[in-house]
């Protein structure tokens, strides 16, 4: 082989290898590159993810909060109905008459989506407003004519069974309660602080004072 053919070949051998070494490089280039932009997508992805977790965890605690609230007034409002002046009052009276409540607006924006509550607290949120409900429809028909018609004794017996439920309902409300500060201590926040807006309790009310004893008619059900 002459030293003319050697030298052409690898000269072209070389023009190879170079060619071979460059595309190498070309692809580890774009592999690194696409391999950044996965990583950087990766990221975002998990970073948007987070802050998706931590929005729906503070609009849970923003709920429990929300609920905590609403349900210890019912439990203010329905320790007042049940008080023994007030209960004897609502049997002795022949024509009763009460004011039902549907203001549970905090239950009523997620009753369509109950998922949103902790199962920690799910089953005596649920069970505190099912009795709440039940204790407004039958509030209601204190006011239908077909009671009025009723015979005194079934009137009064019909009451009995209302403060009975009324007294359900507010047991359920402090179970609720307990589930609902047990969930928010476990995010540092103490919602027990927050008691002082609670009614009056029965031996601080008025009503033994008026002339003509406790009255009903402004009885209010949670």
């Amino acid at each position: 082989m002459s030293e003319t053919l050697q030298t052409s070949l690898i000269g072209a051998a070389g023009t190879i290898l170079a060619a071979l070494l460059g595309a190498v490089a070309a692809v580890m280039t774009w592999y690194l590159s696409t391999r950044g932009e996965r990583q950087r997508e990766r990221l975002d992805r998990e970073a948007a993810s987070a802050a998706e977790a931590a929005a729906r965890e503070q609009r849970v605690v923003d709920i429990v909060s929300a609920l905590h609230a609403e349900i210890v007034a019912g439990i203010g409002a329905a320790s007042l109905q049940v008080a023994e002046p007030e209960q004897r009052y609502a049997l002795e009276n022949d024509d009763p008459f009460a004011t039902p409540d549907d203001t549970n607006f905090v239950f009523a924006s997620i009753r369509n989506d109950l998922t949103i509550l902790p199962i920690e607290v799910i089953h005596d949120v649920v069970l505190y407003y099912k009795l709440a409900k039940q204790s407004d429809l039958m509030t209601r028909d204190l006011r239908d004519p077909l009671f009025r018609l009723q015979p005194a004794d079934a009137r009064r017996k019909f009451v009995k069974d209302l403060l009975g439920l009324t007294l359900s309902q507010k047991l359920a409300g402090e179970a609720a309660v307990a589930s609902l500060r047990l969930y928010a201590s476990g995010r540092g926040l103490d919602l027990a602080l927050w008691d002082l807006g609670l009614p009056r309790q029965p031996d601080e009310t008025p009503s033994d004072n008026r002339p003509d004893g406790p009255s009903d008619q402004h009885r209010s059900l949670p």
